[in-house]
């Protein structure tokens, strides 16, 4: 076969250019360095490759993060080293300020110092790296934190000094009084590895206030307490409080019983002591008043702000007297109970406003001017009140007045001697037997389990029809008694013999009259004279001046005499009733008691030259209408007011004398009791009650403007089987009474009544199992199941209650509280007015409970707390007037107790700083070493922890980037095998082929000499 030249040369060509190709791509090679060009030279190398360069380019990203974190890391080290200098700075400034040698100049400098690092921590907290915040959490992008001063109103501005009681008003106006944390509880992290990260930042919750939930800071203003039977003594008639003393109740048979007060210190104590008698049951009692309704303010204004009184053609201008208002009836005492649209109650005593501008004024001034803008409007005669609380409830007035009640109970004389019986045609009644009746001279005190024996009378009917009347008020003994009784038939001419058997140690009453009929029997003796109440002394009442006046003036009442003429001859002992011996008082403009001793006075004129002899007041008889006339003559410039008391006016402070009245004579009720407007701190949480059995039903639907409660009567239920019940729940008290009637099997349906899972309302099971129909509650002749929250219809098996926003009561377990997660109890630590010290809350087990701790611990404090008007709250008010309240948790280590009841901030180093600054303040070197610097210890404590997480951290990211850095550079090095060329080799390789490409093309002329002819061919 002939080979063509073609042939040899396509051939040659072909050779050529393949060379030719593998040397440039020898070329591309060695300059870029890399073993392929084209990932079809070598898949599995290629997969190698881009395997390598992943983790390499993961890992790069991975140190990137890791330099991030450690830049983190280095600034909040550097923020926490500046911190744990500024606490150290506090810790050396609360040593030096509970030195005892120091006085209050040298704390109040170093008051300011505290501030001053307190302001210096807030930027440092604030601390902004790159536009991220280091302690805010998630929420890096704005400043974690933020203050409020005193200039923000609705805090305490005042200090009261510890032991002393030194009021310095707006001590902390311009002071921080609370720190807002905006941040959240999370930390920032970043992947420093492929499934491990590493957190790069503290978070300000943890650092600053130990990981606790921030508690909104309590409120504080002046209102009125709740008049319950806990209230103090001193907090009654506007702070005057009630003069130690006795006062005599007399009951319906005239007898008198002195009941010893000196000991009382609170309502309950009067209260106490009267019940104890066992003759009289005393209590008190809130009652609806004409107030509002006078005013013309009595009134729902719904969801509006703005309340707009009725009009009174009386009501002039803001001067106009309000004995002039309600068609001349005037306006009685009592209380404006307030309902603001923020929820809020408020209680507004009108005791001593005399004009329509001061009724104005007390508006204006409740919760500091915060609430309400009340105004007189002269075109339409009336009062108009604007809500200014920006809340978006209802808005309503209504009045009330609270009063104490004494009633007299039914006499008990006859049955304490165990001689109330009927014998009929019998002859004897022997007492019952008391085995502490030993003989006839053991004292009655002793009868009846201590108890004793009422002081009274008795009726002994006997057989011939006669009736004795004994008076038993000033027995002592069974033998006084008997003697009492003999003496009694001996004047009566009644055959009746008292006598005590020995044997027995009983007493017999013998009838031995005539028998025509009539029943011997001994029965109790009621009275029916009205029950009254006065002071141990009468001087100043028999003499007609127990008076007051708004002038310097006061004119006594007319007098009566046994003897005539009356005038200032006529002996005292003459006047009807006589006055006994004594002293009086008289108060004038400068409220400063002076004594008046009349010890020695015999006639009408001694009691002139007495009160004249005081240098201060005028005393003169007024001959025609026979009375005593007292003038004020220092009250100058409109500066007026007299008061003429008794002594001691125990029964007068107590409402029981000015003001009084019998409604039946069986009752006295007194005059309204009012307070004053007392310094109170607001607690700051809803407290959240859930529901439980024990429950009271009144407490349900308590945010309700109109009749909260229960509106109890029928409900009818109809099971899915078609079965219904009429349910009567009248007189239920408690859910649980609710729960156990609907739950009766006698009702004849198949349903169960229980307590909803998140304890808000009531929920009703059918257990009808494939019953078809409806279940069914309905209200047949009240609003009972509306009220419940269980009123309607369903298909389902179950029938869920609406949420009945139940209210705290005195009953109410402190583990229902929080919506039934229960409140944490410890010690806190209590600063009320001058006093400072602990109250231990362990172990309480209700709200009432835990009342009676906070109030009644100690007496020093000053204190009462007590249940916000809407059930939700736990309010504290300082009883004497002293503008200073602060609860913390005792010690810094137990429960959030005060935060949780909202009645302190959460435990933080802001917290501690405010203290130490307000203790400072407030001259308490005991509370700067109890506590202050127990909680100082604790914040540094806590923070050095933080601090050397983060040095480990940052020891743990400088690790992570040094294994970061070492796998990659292996990384490196595997890539580098797999993907770059041998250069020395690929030098020589392409030698070669620069050789054999030179060869190829010096054999290829050789062979190939061409003449025109072949080109021809």
């Amino acid at each position: 076969m002939r080979i063509t030249n073609q042939w040899i040369v396509n051939s040659f060509i072909g050779q050529v250019n393949r060379t030719n190709s593998s040397m440039s791509e020898m070329q591309i090679k060695v300059s870029s360095g890399s073993k392929y060009i084209r990932a079809s030279e070598s898949p599995v190398d290629n997969a190698l490759i881009m395997q390598n360069k992943v983790e390499i380019n993961e890992n790069t990203q991975f140190i990137r993060n890791i330099d991030h974190v450690t830049d983190w890391y280095n600034n909040t080290d550097g923020a926490m080293s500046t911190i744990e200098s500024a606490i150290q700075r506090v810790r050396e400034l609360a040593v030096q300020g509970a030195n005892d040698t120091l006085v209050q100049e040298d704390r109040d400098a170093i008051a300011k110092e505290i501030n001053e690092l307190m302001l210096h921590l807030i930027d440092v907290a604030n601390t902004n790296i790159g536009g991220e915040y280091i302690f805010a959490g998630h929420k890096s992008d704005s400043p974690p934190f933020s203050t409020q001063t005193g200039q923000d109103g609705g805090f305490n501005t005042d200090m009261v000094t510890y032991s002393l009681g030194d009021v310095r008003n707006n001590a902390n106006l311009n002071n921080i009084l609370n720190v807002l944390y905006a941040g959240n509880d999370k930390r920032l992290t970043s992947e420093i590895e492929r499934g491990t990260v590493l957190e790069k930042s503290i978070n300000g919750l943890e650092l600053f206030f130990g990981n606790q939930p921030v508690a909104p800071t309590p409120g504080f203003t002046y209102t009125l307490p709740p008049l319950e039977e806990s209230l103090p003594l001193k907090m009654m008639n506007s702070g005057n409080g009630v003069q130690e003393g006795s006062i005599i109740i007399t009951d319906q048979n005239g007898v008198e019983h002195k009941i010893e007060l000196a000991d009382a210190h609170r309502l309950d104590d009067v209260i106490g002591m009267i019940n104890a008698t066992n003759s009289f049951k005393a209590g008190i009692e809130e009652v609806p008043s004409d107030t509002a309704v006078s005013l013309g303010i009595n009134r729902n204004a719904g969801f509006s702000n703005l309340l707009v009184g009725l009009s009174d053609p009386k009501m002039l201008s803001e001067f106009t007297n309000l004995t002039d208002l309600n068609n001349g009836l005037g306006v009685p005492d009592g209380y404006l109970n307030i309902n603001t649209r923020d929820g809020k109650n408020y209680r507004v005593d009108t005791t001593g406003a005399t004009t329509v501008a001061d009724i104005v004024a007390k508006l204006n001034a409740v919760n500091g001017g915060a609430a309400l803008e009340a105004k007189f409007d002269m075109i339409h005669k009336r009062i108009e009140i604007q809500d200014i609380t920006g809340g978006a409830g209802e808005f309503a007035i209504t009045s009330t007045r609270t009063q104490l009640y004494i009633k007299d109970l039914d006499p008990h004389v006859a049955s304490d001697l165990g001689l109330a019986r009927n014998v009929g045609p019998g002859t004897q009644i022997v007492s019952t037997y008391d085995p502490v009746m030993q003989s006839e001279t053991t004292p009655l005190s002793m009868l009846n389990g201590g108890k004793g024996v009422e002081a009274g009378f008795i009726n002994i009917s006997t057989h011939d029809g006669s009736i004795v009347n004994v008076d038993l008020t000033s027995v002592q003994s069974p033998q006084d008694i008997m003697a009492a009784i003999n003496a009694q038939a001996l004047a009566d001419g009644v055959n009746l013999v008292a006598s005590f058997d020995a044997v027995s140690n009983r007493m017999v009453i013998t009838d031995n009259t005539v028998d025509n009929g009539f029943d011997f029997k001994i029965e109790e003796v009621y009275g029916s004279n009205p029950i009254a109440v006065r002071e141990v002394t009468t001087l100043t009442k028999n003499l007609g001046l127990l008076k007051s006046s708004q002038g310097n003036t006061i004119v006594g009442n007319t007098l009566t005499s046994s003897t005539l003429p009356l005038d200032e001859t006529t002996l005292l002992s003459d006047l009807l009733p006589p006055p006994e011996r004594g002293f009086m008082v008289i108060r004038g403009a400068d409220k400063e008691p002076v004594k008046i001793d009349l010890t020695g006075a015999n006639t009408i004129q001694d009691v002139l030259d007495g009160i004249n002899g005081s240098g201060k007041f005028a005393a003169s008889w007024d001959a025609n209408e026979k009375r005593f006339v007292v003038t004020d003559p220092t009250a100058t410039g409109g500066n007026y007011g007299i008061v003429i008391e008794e002594l001691v006016n125990t029964g007068r402070d107590l409402g029981f004398i000015t003001g009084a009245s019998n409604h039946v004579y069986g009752t006295i009720t007194g005059s309204p009791i009012n307070v004053k407007s007392l310094p109170t701190m607001v607690g700051s949480v809803d407290l959240n009650p859930a529901l439980t059995p024990q429950t009271d039903l009144q407490s349900l639907n308590s945010t309700r403007m109109s009749n909260p409660g229960v509106n109890l009567g029928y409900i009818r239920i109809t099971d899915k089987a078609g079965r219904f019940a009429a349910i009567d729940l009248r007189g239920s008290q408690t859910i649980d009474d609710i729960l156990t009637k609907i739950n009766n099997p006698a009702n004849g349906i198949y349903v169960e009544a229980r307590i909803s899972a998140d304890g808000k309302g009531l929920e009703i099971i059918d257990k009808n199992n494939g019953a078809t129909g409806k279940l069914e509650i309905i209200d047949i002749d009240s609003t009972t199941a509306s009220d419940l929250g269980i009123s309607g219809r369903t298909v389902d098996n179950k029938l869920i209650g609406k949420d009945v926003d139940p209210a705290m009561s005195l009953t109410t377990p402190i583990s229902a509280l929080n919506g039934g997660k229960g409140v944490p109890l410890g010690k806190v630590y209590v600063q009320s007015g001058s006093y400072s010290g602990e109250i231990d809350l362990t172990g309480v087990k209700t709200v009432g409970e835990m009342l009676d701790k906070l109030s009644n611990s100690d007496n020093n404090f000053n204190l009462q707390a007590w249940i916000s008007a809407d059930g939700k709250r736990i309010n504290l008010t300082n009883t004497m007037g002293e503008p200073y309240i602060k609860v913390r948790d005792a010690g810094g280590k137990n429960p959030n107790t005060a935060s949780t009841l909202g009645l302190g901030n959460t435990p933080s180093l802001f917290t501690t700083m405010m203290d130490l600054r307000d203790n400072l303040l407030r001259n308490d070197a005991k509370a700067i070493s109890e506590e202050s610097i127990k909680n100082i210890d604790e914040d540094l404590r806590r923070v050095l922890n933080l601090h050397a997480e983060v040095g480990s951290k940052t020891n743990r990211a400088n690790a992570a980037k040094e294994k970061q850095e070492n796998i990659t550079l292996n990384l490196k090095n595997m890539l580098s095998s797999v993907e770059d060329i041998d250069m020395a080799e690929a030098i020589i390789r392409m030698t070669e082929m620069e050789t054999a490409y030179q060869a190829a093309l010096q054999t290829g002329s050789r062979i190939m000499q061409m003449s025109l002819l072949d080109f021809l061919r």
